[in-house]
This record gives C-alpha cells, structure tokens and sequence, in this order.
C-alpha cells in the first residue's frame, strides 16, 4: 500500500498544511494527518473519497499507484493534415505522457491532425498521433512524410521506385512521387505511427 507516500506527496504539491488539510476534513488537530504520513494509520473510505476529490485522484490510485513518479513526457509538434500536406510546425505546444507505449521517449513525438484523408483508418480531425521517429517503413504501414516542409501522414506504399502515400478516404486522390520528385521535393519519412489517442 503507498498510501502514506501519495498522502505526504500529494499533500506537499497541492501546498496544503497538516493543519490546514486536518481542518478541511473536520478532524481537531493534525495528529491524525501525521500518523498517515508515518503509516501507522489508515482513513476510513469516507475519509478516502474526500482526499480524493482534493488531490483530483481516484481512491484505488491514492491507495496503490506510486502518484511520486512522474511519466515520460513527449513532445507534441503541432500538426499534421490527413489530406493534403501541411507544414509541420517544428515548435513544442505541450507535452503528452508516455503511457502505452514502451521505450526511449526521445525515440518519439505526437502530431495532431486535421483533415480527414485517413478516416477509414480511423484518424481523425483532432486526433493525436504518437509517431515513433524512424526513416524507413515497412512497405503499406501508416506513417507521417515530409514533402519539402510540409508533413502529411499516409499509408505508404513502395512501388519499386516510386512512393505512393495512400489515403484512407475514397474522396482523396493518391499522391504519387517518382524517383526525380522524391529527390526534388525532398521526401523524408519521419516516422510510424504507433499509436492514435481519440480526442473528439
């Protein structure tokens, strides 16, 4: 049980005193507090359920989860079209845990996407990508590419010299790159993605 470790830790990143917390939840002194910090005493569920609305947690997750870890972060980059190509913007707008997932966070990154070339795969407007980072793909995977600047997650399939980024969505034409237009153009694979975390 880590109980008496959340409570401690919750307690200190919340910036509420022993005293302070003892007084919210009816008790006359911080004594009581103090023997659940030392692990000499338990709350009573009732008790429970209102640390758990203080330190937004759920009760099983105050009681056995170690809430002191915090996960990986990675980096999410802003967008990426399902659809025609957009730029990608290389500049962090917040970071996503990494849960799911194993791994070196560094090895990762999220896009959200806009468009919906690729519905029938599921990705919708909205939708957050988790990209592991690679530069090649297995043939027919799903993964994000970059057209000069602009970044565009596809199915990609290799037709001896030619790429092929494919849409999951009957109304949206194939791009189709020889080998003069990838070498032109620039086309990079970024990477796979791994993983697509429903938002809307």
């Amino acid at each position: 049980m880590l109980f008496n470790k959340n409570q401690r830790y919750l307690r200190r990143k919340f910036k509420i005193g022993q005293d302070q917390l003892a007084e919210m939840l009816g008790y006359k002194s911080f004594t009581t507090i103090q023997k659940w910090e030392d692990g000499t005493s338990v709350p009573p569920y009732k008790v429970l359920e209102k640390l758990s609305a203080i330190y937004e947690v759920e009760v099983e997750d105050l009681m056995s989860k170690d809430l002191t870890v915090t996960p990986a972060q990675i980096p999410v980059l802003g967008t990426v079209r399902g659809g025609a190509p957009i730029y990608a913007e290389e500049q962090i707008k917040e970071y996503e845990p990494l849960s799911g997932i194993s791994g070196d966070p560094e090895e990762y990154f999220c896009l959200d996407v806009v468009g919906d070339s690729m519905k029938n795969a599921r990705i919708m407007p909205g939708d957050r990508l988790f990209v592991h980072k690679q530069d090649t793909l297995q043939n027919r995977e799903i993964g994000v590419v970059l057209i000069g600047e602009e970044a565009t997650v596809k199915r990609v399939i290799f037709d001896n010299n030619r790429l092929i980024l494919m849409p999951e969505n009957e109304e949206y034409d194939p791009i189709i790159l020889s080998e003069k237009d990838q070498e032109e153009k620039g086309v990079k694979i970024l990477g796979k993605v791994v993983y697509n975390k429903i938002r809307y």
